[in-house]
């Protein structure tokens, strides 16, 4: 049996990854030569990246997303794990810190992002921290 969602759980894997995906579609169909050479690179791979929710700068939920070349695929709860292979790179180990409110915000600014993506996250990112694993 399957523990029930909590609120942070939902935010992420009701809100951010179907966000996510359709922020992807959005990208492929506004700036296709740049997806086309992000797809290019992750083309029948699979990754994971790990994603780190805090509140008040306390860990407040872990997932590992499921990336299966630019789509996510699966979320996990619970479990922070991260693999993404390069070319001439190897494996690096990124996820990603947000806090929840700063999410929560993301996410309430879907239409603008939709609507055009990139000057839309530049105001988000102040909010994100990319780290990565050992």
């Amino acid at each position: 049996m399957q523990a029930a969602l909590n609120e942070v759980d939902r935010l992420v894997l009701e809100g951010l990854v179907p966000f996510r995906n359709r922020l992807t579609a959005v990208f492929r169909d506004k700036h296709p030569y740049l997806f086309g050479m992000a797809s290019t690179v992750l083309t029948g791979k699979e990754s994971r990246v790990g994603v780190q929710v805090t509140e008040g700068g306390r860990v407040a939920g872990e997932y590992t997303l499921h990336v299966s070349g630019v789509e996510i695929t699966g979320a996990e709860p619970g479990k922070l794990e991260s693999g993404v292979q390069l070319p001439y790179v190897g494996t690096i180990k990124p996820y990603l810190v947000i806090e929840r409110g700063s999410l929560e915000r993301i996410l309430g600014d879907e239409a603008a992002i939709m609507a055009d993506p990139f000057p839309a996250m530049l105001k988000h990112l102040p909010d994100l921290t990319i780290k990565f694993l050992r």
